[in-house]
C-alpha cells in the first residue's frame, strides 16, 4: 500500500461519449456522482425583496470565495467528482438586457477555478423555476416579465403568481384565515399552472405562433422582432457570455439547456377546462394545491375580473373524488397583472374578448394552444440553436484530447408532460445528455420516509410493501435511462437532481441528530440509482443551509450539509473534513469511479458493509499495466478508517491501495488472460451497526 498526502491538481481528465456510457480519455467507462451547487444560487447575497428597484448581486453564491477550498475538499471527501453548477439568466444579466454583470462572471471563473484544483469536474446548469423570483421561483430577469407587458405589483391579488414574499395578499383559504400558517411546503410548483409563468413560457417558445402581435426590442434598437425570439436570443447570449468567461478552464464539461422547462399553454386542448386533459385526451398532470384556476380564469383574473375557484387540498377530496375541497370567490377588485396601458396579451391575440353589447367576457378560441407537440416542435427547435451558440463560443486548452461540450437536455419534468420525449438526433445535438430529474414523490412532497409506501406516476396507482416500492423505482430509473438509450440515439444519463428532505415531519431538530429516517430514505434512493448503473448530481449542497430556514428558497431543505450540524470537531481531527454533513453515511460511500470495462453491478449494501464490482472486457494480453488501464474504486475513510478494515476479494488480475487524504483508492488490473474475461471485486468493510459506533454522527 502506498501512502502519500492529497495532491491536488489542475488535470482532471476529459469525459466522453461512447456507446451509452460516459467515457474518459482511455475509453475507460466513468461513473460520474456529485450534487447541485448550491441552493443559494437562486436568489441574490442579500435575499433581497422583490422590489423592482432593489440591484440585485450574485457574487458570492454558491459561498464567498475565500470558503471555496473547505467546500470543495469536502465534496471530494465524499467522493464526489462533478459538480453541477448552478447559474441563473437574472445573475448574469439582471441590469437590462444585453447588461452583463462582469463581476459576477468574473466570480464564477474564480470559483470554478477552485474546483479544478481539487479535481472536480463541472457542468453548467441555468437554473429556473416557474420562470423566476416575481413568479414565486427564480432564473429570468425581471425586465423579460417587464417586456412582456406584466406589472409585478398586482400578481398576488390577481392570483397571477405564488410567492413567499407576498403570501397573504391573496385569497385562499389560509391566507384569508386569522392566524394564517407561513408559506405552505411545495407550493411553488403550482405556479407552472398560472397566468404569468404560463404565458412566459409559452412566449419564450412559441411566441411567434402564438402572440405573432407581440413585436419588442432594444431601446437602441428601433428594429423590433416576435418576444419569442428576442428573449431566446437574450437568453442565449447571456449563457455565451458566461462560456466565454470559462474559456481555458479544464474542468468545464458541459453546460445544460434550461432547468425544468414548462410548456405552459402549449397543448393545453381546452382553455375553460384546466391543464389537465391534452389534445390526445391523454391528460396534462396538473399539480392542485390551494387555488387553481383554470388557464381561461387566470386570464380574466389578470385583467381583474371576478371569478369562482376552486380550491384544492392533498386529501381526499382531489385523490378519491377528484374535486375540489371548496370554490372561493377571487375578487382582485379592479387590480390587474398588465402595465396600466396595456392588454392582455390573449387578448390581443383574439383568445378571449369583451362583447361588444355586455362587456363581459368570452371566450373565443378555447382550442388554441391544442395538438402541438411541444418537444418536437418547440423544445427541439430552441435546443438545436442553444446548442449551435454554445458551441460556437467554446473551446477547450487541455492538453491532449480536447474537451467537447457536453449539452445536458431537460424536458419538462416527466409528470407534468402532455407530450412524448422527443426524438433527439446526434446530428441536431452531438454529445447530448439526458439530464432528466428522478424523486420520489412522497417523500418529497409529504417530507416523510414511508418505506412501505409510494405511488407510481406513470400508471396514477399506489405501491405497497418495500420490496415493491424498489422495483417500481428503480423501474422508473430505468425508464428514464432507456430515453436516452431510444430517444437521443444511445445517449448516456446523468439524473440531474435526485435527493431528499431533510426537515422529516416526524423528526424534530434536536432529536434528530441520528437523522435515521433521511439516512433510510437516502440510502434508499442511491440503491435505485445504483441498480440502474446511473450517474447522477444530488440536490443540493448549501453552505449556508439552517435548520430553520433550510436553503432559503420557498421553505426547503434539501441539502446535505448544514453549518446547524457541526459538532465543532477541530481540524485536527481526522473527521473534521465531515462535520455539518447530514446522515452522510448514505452518500459518502464506495463506488468505481472509472472502469475498464463494461459494468455490470457497481453498489454497496450499507447495512452489511459490503461493496461489490462486476464488469467485463478483453483481457490485459500482457500489454500494460500502466495507470490508464486500470479499474478505480473510491473508498471513503467515513467508512473504512484503515485499510485493515478493508477485506478485499478478486477474483482475478491484481490490485493495489492507495491512500489519500480521506479516502482510499483501491485500482484493480485485468489478468493476462485473453478474450473477454468478467472480473468481480468484492470490498467488505464495517455494516451499518459496527461503523456508526465509530462515528461522531451515529447514523
Amino acid at each position: 500500500m502506498t501512502n502519500e498526502p492529497l495532491k491536488m491538481t489542475t488535470s482532471v481528465g476529459t469525459v466522453h461519449i461512447a456507446d451509452g456510457e460516459f467515457v474518459d480519455e482511455h475509453g475507460r467507462v466513468l461513473n460520474l456522482r456529485g450534487v447541485n451547487l448550491g441552493g443559494t444560487s437562486k436568489i441574490p447575497v442579500d435575499r433581497a425583496s422583490l422590489d423592482p428597484q432593489a440591484a440585485p448581486s450574485f457574487v458570492g453564491r454558491p459561498f464567498p470565495l475565500p470558503e471555496a477550498p473547505l467546500h470543495f475538499r469536502r465534496l471530494r471527501a465524499c467522493g464526489f467528482n462533478v459538480v453541477r453548477f448552478i447559474v441563473t439568466w437574472e445573475a448574469i444579466e439582471h441590469a437590462g438586457p444585453g447588461k452583463y454583470d462582469d463581476d459576477y462572471l468574473d466570480y464564477v471563473r474564480e470559483v470554478l477555478q477552485v474546483a479544478e484544483e481539487f479535481g472536480l469536474k463541472v457542468y453548467v446548469d441555468p437554473h429556473q423555476d416557474v420562470w423566476s423570483r416575481w413568479t414565486g421561483g427564480d432564473g429570468a430577469p425581471l425586465w423579460t416579465l417587464e417586456v412582456a407587458g406584466f406589472d409585478v405589483e398586482h400578481f398576488r391579488e390577481c392570483e397571477a403568481a405564488l410567492c413567499r414574499e407576498t403570501y397573504g395578499r391573496g385569497h385562499s383559504s389560509d391566507e384569508r384565515r386569522k392566524g394564517q400558517k407561513g408559506f405552505p411546503k411545495m407550493i411553488w410548483p403550482t405556479n407552472y399552472f398560472k397566468l404569468v409563468c404560463a404565458t412566459m413560457f409559452t412566449l419564450f417558445f412559441a411566441g411567434e405562433r402564438y402572440a405573432p402581435q407581440l413585436m419588442v426590442g432594444d431601446d437602441s434598437d428601433d428594429e423590433k422582432v416576435n418576444i419569442q425570439n428576442y428573449l431566446q436570443t437574450h437568453y442565449i447570449n447571456a449563457m455565451a457570455e458566461l462560456l466565454k468567461r470559462l474559456e481555458g478552464l479544464n474542468n468545464i464539461i458541459g453546460i445544460g439547456t434550461m432547468n425544468e422547462p414548462s410548456a405552459g399553454y402549449i397543448n393545453v386542448a381546452d382553455l375553460s377546462k384546466g391543464y389537465d386533459q391534452s389534445g390526445e385526451g391523454s391528460g396534462l398532470p396538473e399539480l392542485r394545491y390551494g387555488l387553481a384556476p383554470t388557464p381561461y380564469q387566470g386570464m380574466l383574473l389578470g385583467e381583474g375580473r371576478k371569478q369562482m375557484v376552486g380550491e384544492w387540498s392533498n386529501g381526499f377530496w382531489q385523490h378519491v373524488v377528484g374535486k375540489p375541497d371548496r370554490m372561493v370567490e377571487v375578487d382582485p377588485k379592479g387590480k390587474r397583472a398588465w402595465k396600466s396601458k396595456g392588454r392582455c396579451i390573449w387578448e390581443q391575440a383574439g383568445v378571449w374578448r369583451l362583447h361588444p353589447q355586455t362587456s363581459e367576457p368570452e371566450l373565443l378560441l378555447p382550442k388554441y394552444f391544442a395538438a402541438v407537440d411541444f418537444g418536437k416542435e418547440c423544445y427541439l427547435p430552441f435546443a438545436t440553436k442553444y446548442s449551435a451558440a454554445m458551441r460556437a463560443v467554446w473551446g477547450s486548452s487541455n492538453d491532449g484530447p480536447a474537451q467537447p461540450l457536453l449539452i445536458f437536455i431537460e424536458l419538462p419534468p416527466l409528470e407534468f408532460s402532455s407530450t412524448p420525449f422527443p426524438k433527439i438526433p446526434r446530428a441536431s445535438l452531438p454529445d447530448a445528455v439526458n439530464a432528466t430529474h428522478w424523486y420520489d414523490g412522497i417523500t418529497l412532497f409529504t417530507r416523510s420516509w414511508r418505506s412501505y409506501f409510494s405511488f407510481d406516476t406513470r400508471i396514477h396507482r399506489p405501491v405497497f410493501g418495500y420490496n415493491n416500492v424498489f422495483k417500481t423505482h428503480v423501474s422508473q430509473l430505468a425508464d428514464i435511462k432507456k430515453l436516452g438509450i431510444d430517444q437521443m440515439e444511445k445517449s448516456p444519463t446523468l439524473i440531474g437532481e435526485c435527493g431528499i428532505p431533510y426537515d422529516m415531519l416526524h423528526e424534530k431538530w434536536e432529536e434528530s441528530s441520528t437523522f435515521g429516517p433521511q439516512l433510510a430514505a437516502m440510502d434508499h434512493t442511491i440503491r435505485c440509482l445504483e441498480e440502474n448503473l446511473l450517474s447522477f448530481t444530488l440536490w443540493n449542497y448549501t453552505s449556508d443551509n439552517t435548520n430553520k430556514e433550510g436553503d432559503w428558497w420557498n421553505g426547503e431543505d434539501l441539502s446535505i450539509y448544514s453549518g446547524d450540524q457541526k459538532q465543532c470537531v477541530t481540524e485536527a481531527d481526522a473527521d473534521y473534513i465531515y462535520d455539518g454533513l447530514r446522515a452522510p453515511r448514505a452518500f459518502v460511500r464506495p463506488y468505481a469511479q472509472v472502469i475498464a470495462g463494461k459494468p455490470l453491478e457497481n453498489k454497496f449494501n450499507l447495512q452489511k458493509g459490503v461493496y461489490r464490482l462486476v464488469f467485463e472486457g478483453q483481457g490485459d494480453d500482457g500489454k500494460s499495466q500502466s495507470n490508464s488501464h486500470c479499474t478505480e474504486i473510491f473508498v471513503p475513510k467515513l467508512w473504512c478508517p484503515t485499510d485493515r478494515d478493508m477485506k478485499m476479494n478478486i477474483s482475478e488480475g491484481r490490485y493495489e491501495v492507495k491512500e489519500e487524504e480521506h479516502w482510499f483508492s483501491v485500482r484493480t488490473w485485468r489478468s493476462n488472460k485473453p478474450g473477454s474475461v468478467k472480473s468481480t471485486v468484492e470490498i467488505h468493510g464495517p455494516g451499518l451497526s459496527a461503523s456508526t459506533a465509530k462515528c461522531k454522527w451515529g447514523k
